[in-house]
């Protein structure tokens, strides 16, 4: 047996950091024939010193019993390959018609929270689904057909980050989506299944032409496949291509990115003088991050070229921008803002202000529901959220978010660090790092809230001690735990 495939998914999980017995994986199995043939290979690298195995299937309800018969034959294959399995349920026509969406995005929606929901459950690491090659030409000719740049024509990834994918997910446990048969053609995958002699079920839907997907997959690629064979390849390279050319231009947001805006949970505040010095690509891009920073996904190119025309003008002015943004534009600053009540608590502290001035003892708000407390005794459930500091540093402290060029020396370490290096190295999500609160004393920075003290904190032989907590307002003695294991 040709084993290529299988070693290809093996070198892939070495390269994600997967490979190992002690890493979770769920798996996304509808029992289709690509997620069957991921299952299957998955589950003799198991047996290889893989990673650990949960499956998740969700019955979406919009074929009755022939759905229902499907989860009961993924069940089954389970139980014979030894794989434990959670089965959701939901109610897919009823979603719809509450959400007014169509049956696919509605299904999509009620996946991705039985997902979410299952990796907390499990502390998975990862969940892998079965997007495959041609899945990946797909979407990109859907994307160009609609209207796209990069970061549509680049596709889907192979990985991506836990907070683009999870439902409403606590970011106390966060994995990240992988797609190890991305780089496999759907060929490739039927004939592994006839090899192995597996029996995918067949869902009919699949081949509904009035699904766009549908019709780009049995009408438009065969039509592309007959004057280029190797059509599936070439889309896939140009995914490659523009995913490359997207990450560029993040990599240059990340960094104007802090002289350019100031964040807080409800708003984002741009400097319209560093606004005016940017490439018209970095300013769509970067009205791009602020609406998602704010919770709004996706912009269209009619809303994100109707705000940049208004913030190009820098005259006072006021647009509505989508789903509850609203963009006001001031002679030097514009604000991109939340609509409506105060937002909850967030899951993770951001700081609201640009500097925060602290006081022993204290009890200082940070903005969405998170408080700062400084006191004299120390907490009853200690926890990454609360820090010894000797009380000669009582006098001088304060909150701020980052600045650029920011370096601080890690308690324990050796030499100083960049904290943009530092974020990176302990995978805080990129959309968290701006208004992070950052501890400082006078001009040095002495705490990186929740997950490292720098070496000025050191207690001297009989120094007296104070404590300093950053957490939710309701539970001024039972910190959030964001940062499992922080030093």
């Amino acid at each position: 047996m040709d084993d290529r495939l299988i070693n290809r998914v093996r070198a892939f999980l070495q390269a994600q950091q997967l490979f190992t017995p002690n890493r979770r994986v769920v798996v996304a199995v509808s029992g289709g024939p690509d997620s069957l043939c991921l299952l299957h290979v998955l589950v003799q690298l198991q047996a290889q010193g893989g990673p650990l195995l949960h499956v998740a299937h969700l019955d979406h309800g919009f074929r009755g019993p022939q759905s229902a018969a499907e989860a009961d034959e993924v069940a089954q294959i389970c139980a014979a390959w030894g794989v434990p399995i959670s089965i959701g349920r939901v109610d897919g026509p009823a979603l719809a018609r509450r959400l007014r969406r169509g049956k696919m995005a509605a299904a999509r929606q009620a996946r991705y929270a039985f997902l979410t929901d299952l990796v907390q459950q499990q502390q998975a690491h990862a969940l892998a689904v079965a997007h495959t090659a041609d899945d990946q030409a797909e979407t990109v000719l859907l994307h160009a057909l609609r209207g796209a740049g990069p970061a549509g024509l680049r596709g889907m990834r192979e990985r991506v980050a836990a907070h683009e994918w999870q439902i409403e997910a606590s970011v106390v446990h966060a994995a990240d989506l992988v797609r190890p048969l991305l780089s496999t053609t759907r060929a490739e995958i039927l004939a592994y299944c006839a090899a192995y002699q597996l029996q995918p079920a067949d869902d009919p839907s699949n081949r509904a032409l009035h699904y766009a997907r549908s019709r780009v997959r049995h009408q438009i690629m065969p039509v592309l496949a007959r004057d280029n064979p190797q059509v599936v390849a070439a889309l896939s390279r140009t995914a490659q291509i523009c995913a490359e050319d997207y990450a560029y231009i993040q990599v240059m947001l990340d960094q104007i990115w802090p002289d350019l805006v100031q964040v807080t949970p409800t708003q984002i505040e741009i400097d319209l003088a560093r606004w005016q010095t940017l490439h018209p690509a970095l300013r769509r891009y970067a009205l791009r991050r602020a609406a998602s920073s704010l919770g709004v996904e996706e912009l269209s190119f009619a809303q994100v070229e109707a705000a940049r025309a208004c913030l190009d003008a820098a005259l006072p002015t006021q647009l509505d921008l989508a789903q509850g943004l609203r963009l006001t534009i001031t002679p030097t600053h514009a604000r991109v803002w939340v609509v409506g009540q105060p937002q909850p608590p967030t899951a993770a502290p951001q700081l609201a202000v640009p500097w925060l001035d602290l006081t022993l003892p204290g009890h200082h708000p940070l903005g969405a529901g998170w408080v700062c407390v400084l006191r004299t005794t120390p907490p009853e459930v200690p926890s990454n959220w609360w820090l010894a500091l000797p009380t000669r540093l009582a006098s001088g402290l304060a909150l701020r978010p980052r600045r650029p060029g920011d370096r601080f020396r890690p308690l324990g370490g050796q030499g100083s660090r960049r904290l943009q290096d530092f974020f990176v190295d302990r995978k805080l999500p990129q959309h968290l790092r701006a208004a992070w609160p950052i501890l400082v004393h006078g001009a040095e920075i002495v705490w990186v809230v929740g997950l490292r003290a720098a070496a000025q904190t050191a207690r001297q032989t009989d120094e007296d001690l104070f404590w300093i907590g950053c957490l939710r307002e309701e539970e001024e003695d039972d910190a959030g735990r964001y940062c499992q294991g922080a030093d």
